[in-house]
């Protein structure tokens, strides 16, 4: 070595152009493999469920039947994980219920949305004479609503949403455009609940196929919106499904007519507007986009610099 002269070090810095892996708890598009999986798990869950358990009750109350038969989308999305991506996926699917903000409030003016118009559509038979509504029923009604809310946000119906939304969702828009992909999946929750017409003192024995068809396709495009905007987060299209059965059970509860024509036209309308303002991408956005080449790449490229470059 000779006097007066430097030495120069290796030295690692990121390259600038390298993107970072996407969180797989953030992703809204991914690959669609182990969808079928997924579908056919959540339907013989679900579905077994539904016959099994009001032969055990000799034609009770078929409310234990119902609870137990929605956590099949659940148990099909843990199964199909734990099997096609290990404990890693398995943790990264709940951390889809992360209590962290997504999206701003974003999601949640969307849930508000909905909920107005539902309640709307009870309004309006009232405004034209057609139902009546006593207020001791009502106020009695309002003031079980929190409970009401907490109970369907655990087992009637936001149990769900690990399923339709955390795992069926996202592959579903990894294979189709936002629009088709939660079209398709309001069709696929309305035929899951097909056992539930048969089903004596459901709601769904109480409405006709094709309404709740159409309001399940317009319900799943609204709930989309609400997922995307929150950028994966599950625990806002928990709130808004628990908003929603809460808004539409009191309906039902005060002027009748579930799934009736005025509640079906206002949830399309919230669809149809929701799917017009963003042309058709519902809230996804190409940063939640896991299917990018990149992603299974090292979140920094490292590349040697010489001191004094």
């Amino acid at each position: 070595m000779f006097l007066g002269m430097a030495t120069e070090t290796p030295s690692f810095r990121p390259h600038p152009s390298a993107p970072a892996a996407p969180d797989p708890s953030r992703t809204t598009a991914v690959d669609p493999r182990g969808l079928a999986a997924f579908l056919v798990v959540a339907f013989a869950f679900s579905w077994t469920a539904w016959w099994l358990v009001p032969r055990f009750l000799d034609g009770g109350d078929p409310t234990p039947a119902v609870l137990v038969g929605g956590f099949g989308p659940m148990v099909a999305a843990i199964l199909v994980t734990v099997l096609t991506r290990g404990r890693s996926g398995v943790a990264a699917l709940f951390r889809r219920h992360s209590l962290r903000r997504r999206g701003g409030a974003w999601p949640y003016v969307i849930t508000a949305l909905i909920v107005l118009a539902i309640a709307g559509s009870a309004a309006l038979p009232v405004y034209l004479g057609t139902a009546e509504v006593e207020e001791a029923a009502l106020r009695a009604a309002l003031l079980g609503v929190p409970v009401q809310f907490l109970l369907i946000a655990l087992v009637g119906g936001g149990n769900e949403e690990l399923g339709w939304r955390g795992f069926a969702l996202p592959r579903l828009q990894g294979a189709l455009p936002p629009l088709a992909a939660n079209v398709t999946l309001g069709a696929v929750w309305a035929v899951w609940h097909a056992p539930l017409f048969e089903m004596a003192g459901t709601i769904q024995s109480e409405v006709h196929f094709p309404a709740y068809a159409l309001l399940c396709v317009g319900l799943t495009v609204v709930m989309g919106h609400v997922f995307n905007s929150a950028r994966g987060g599950v625990l806002a299209a928990v709130v808004a499904h628990a908003a929603v059965n809460v808004v539409s059970g009191l309906k039902g509860m005060l002027v009748g007519d579930p799934a009736g024509m005025f509640e079906v036209t206002a949830v399309l309308a919230v669809a149809v507007f929701l799917a017009l303002v963003t042309r058709g991408r519902l809230g996804l956005r190409p940063a939640d986009d896991g299917r990018t080449p990149s992603a299974g790449a090292p979140a920094t490229v490292a590349e040697p610099v010489t001191a004094g470059a």
